[in-house]
């Protein structure tokens, strides 16, 4: 069992990312509205097997990593992991999502991100899209765990985001990012 840390309620959330506490940035219009469509696009993936939300807090160790307890932009588990884990702790989930979404935002410090990715993969998640607005990009973190590294791959504008552990899921560049100001 892990050792509850106790982290203040706030908006935006505090995360524990490498033993410190660390306050997210408060999400632009753009933000938030990417978490909806990234929440709305794997629900419909997923048909039932799973559920994704957004600012859904996860608590695990990860080997090699300290405790964390972090607040992916949007997080995804299926049916099988939420079954095993049961209603009460699927409420606040004691391991890493299966699936995470991360959107960045100006004036992220690059080694927190890194820092989660890391965290994330080694904790067992499949899948981490790194979503980049300014650049229009999603880059794709997963272990491979033949060669345990962690590959990365980079989708851009008139590209769709794909991933062979999500299987039929295929989001495209363009959607994702229509409508929106993509300025810094």
């Amino acid at each position: 069992m892990l050792a509850r840390v106790e982290i203040p309620e706030t908006k935006p959330a505090i995360e524990l990312v490498d033993g410190r506490l660390v306050q997210k940035i408060s999400g632009k219009r753009r933000h938030q509205e990417l978490e909806s469509r990234w929440t709305v696009a794997l629900k419909a993936w997923s048909d039932g097997r799973g559920d994704a939300y957004h600012e859904w807090r996860h608590e695990f160790t990860a080997p090699g990593h300290r405790f964390a307890s972090l607040v992916p932009d949007v997080a995804y588990l299926s049916n099988e992991a939420l079954d095993a884990l049961g209603p009460a702790a699927s409420e606040l989930p004691p391991r890493a999502p299966e699936v995470a979404v991360e959107i960045l935002s100006s004036g992220e410090p690059e080694r927190v991100l890194n820092w989660k990715i890391g965290a994330y993969l080694a904790a067992g998640t499949t899948v981490v899209f790194v979503v980049d607005p300014p650049r229009r990009t999603v880059i794709v973190h997963a272990l491979d765990p033949a060669t345990c590294t962690a590959p990365t791959t980079r989708f851009g504008p008139g590209e769709t985001v794909v991933h062979a552990a999500l299987p039929g899921f295929a989001y495209q560049v363009d959607a994702m990012f229509e409508g929106l100001y993509l300025g810094g």
